[in-house]
């Protein structure tokens, strides 16, 4: 019991980190294209 639950936290932590790097990247990626067009992002 003890055992599989240590394991679906490690799987838990790796499962957050991989999100948050994904979420970090894409929010990157939104940033710049904003930062690329500010005038569309204006005009709307």
């Amino acid at each position: 019991m003890n055992r599989s639950s240590k394991g679906f936290g490690l799987a838990g932590v790796l499962f957050a980190v991989i999100v948050m790097m994904l979420t970090a990247f894409f929010g990157a990626r939104a940033d710049a294209s904003q930062i690329n067009e500010p005038t569309s992002q204006l005009q709307r």
